[in-house]
């Protein structure tokens, strides 16, 4: 069963947050003077601010160029989940043998045109020599919540096979991608699907960390079977005709709970401005609070006229340059996170000099306690679908290459 959910639409009194000018964060460099220990006695030093922004998916090469030119543009650093696939032209498709399925079949298609290939694997390159880091999303987007280990080694040995085969696949055999499968150390399970199967062959496919479950807002990542989580945040929409509604810091899931996967661009407006309010909520409740990571997913996708593409830039623009704060990739959280393990316990309890809430940011939100993600199902939420992972323009129309 697929985990990437919508929650459910119970409702809760959350006032509705006015999106704070950047100065209600604070321009200057906060100080130690200014906040007050979360206990007794502080006994850290306060944590970075880290806010993860991501895509899953890889297909669309405009896409590609302008979330490089808007992470050029805002100096932050993008994680790219990338799926097999699209780097494999449509005439060799058979090349690939998803477990459970007939070689030559994926939930998401393949990558178009023998032409394209290369045009895709050289945005990689030009991504990775911008400081972007590129993770792995899988290949045929399936649900492998009961995939064996034996068939995650065969999806990751293929993902290695379509990545860094792909131009010669694509007809450019002297294209270098750069690097190796080795320096891919980053996973998301398609449809989050993720299963006992999985944790068994994460580590010795060399991966470091995962992104396949999700937890409360103010979640500090740990290690589970020798990997790091980094969970999505489940959250709630801060303010307008779905306020109070329960969904996950990504964007397919707000454009289910927003308009049920039905493409409204008429709404593009309302349903940006409950994005950011909502985005700006959860990242304000970290900043003055205990500081675990923001983590944000998003596709290379225009749901509802663009509304959630448009409501993460302007999300970077408002916090990533901001005291304290850094908009970086999850190869660099884990580095610090590997560096500071000892604090863990201590960051997630907040034990540290907070820095004092201004009252441009609005209340603080209590955080609620995780839904296990073995639950979701089972509380009858909207599941996720292939379609999560189809680029789409502004009008909700198919964009294939």
């Amino acid at each position: 069963m697929s985990l990437r959910r919508l929650f459910g639409l119970g409702s809760l009194a959350v006032a509705t947050l006015a999106i704070v000018a950047s100065s209600a964060v604070g321009c200057a460099a906060p100080s130690e003077e200014e906040g007050t220990p979360s206990s007794a006695s502080a006994v850290s030093e306060r944590p970075p601010q880290f806010v993860l922004l991501a895509f899953d998916g890889s297909l669309n090469l405009d896409f590609w160029e302008e979330s490089r030119a808007f992470a050029k543009s805002t100096n932050v650093k993008l994680t790219y989940f990338m799926s097999g696939p699209y780097f494999l032209p449509d005439a060799k498709k058979t090349m690939y043998h998803a477990p459970h399925h007939n070689a030559g079949a994926s939930d998401i298609g393949f990558g178009g045109a023998t032409a394209n290939i290369p045009l895709r694997v050289q945005q990689v390159i030009n991504a990775r020599g911008e400081g972007h880091e590129m993770a792995s999303h899988a290949n045929g987007h399936y649900d492998g919540t009961k995939w064996t280990e034996e068939d995650w080694d065969s999806e990751f040995a293929q993902f290695n096979d379509l990545i860094f085969k792909s131009a010669a696949n694509g007809g450019a055999p002297n294209l270098d991608i750069g690097f190796g499968p080795k320096d891919v150390i980053g996973f998301r399970a398609p449809l989050l699907g993720q299963g006992p199967g999985l944790y068994k062959t994460l580590a010795k496919n060399h991966f470091a960390y995962d992104t396949s479950k999700t937890s409360a807002t103010n979640y500090w990542p740990e290690k589970i079977n020798g990997i790091w989580n980094f969970p999505l945040a489940q959250i709630r929409i801060a303010s307008g005709a779905n306020q109070g509604k329960k969904t996950l810091s990504m964007d397919y899931n707000f454009y289910y709970t927003q308009s049920a996967g039905v493409s409204k661009p008429a709404m593009k407006d309302a349903f940006k401005k409950e994005m950011l309010d909502t985005y700006m909520t959860y990242f304000q409740s970290n900043y003055f609070g205990n500081r675990a990571p923001v983590h944000i997913g998003h596709h290379f996708s225009r749901w509802n006229g663009g509304a959630y593409w448009e409501a993460m830039q302007a999300f970077a623009q408002r916090v990533c340059h901001q005291p304290e704060v850094k908009c970086v990739t999850y190869k660099e959280l884990t580095e610090f996170m590997e560096a500071h393990a000892s604090m863990r316990g201590a960051y997630q309890r907040g034990e540290f000099t907070q820095l004092p809430r201004p009252p441009g940011a609005g209340d603080a939100q209590p955080v609620e306690e995780a839904v296990a993600d073995d639950q979701l199902a089972a509380e009858g939420m909207v599941g996720d679908s292939s379609e999560a992972h189809e680029e789409v323009d502004e009008n909700g129309n198919l964009v294939r290459e």
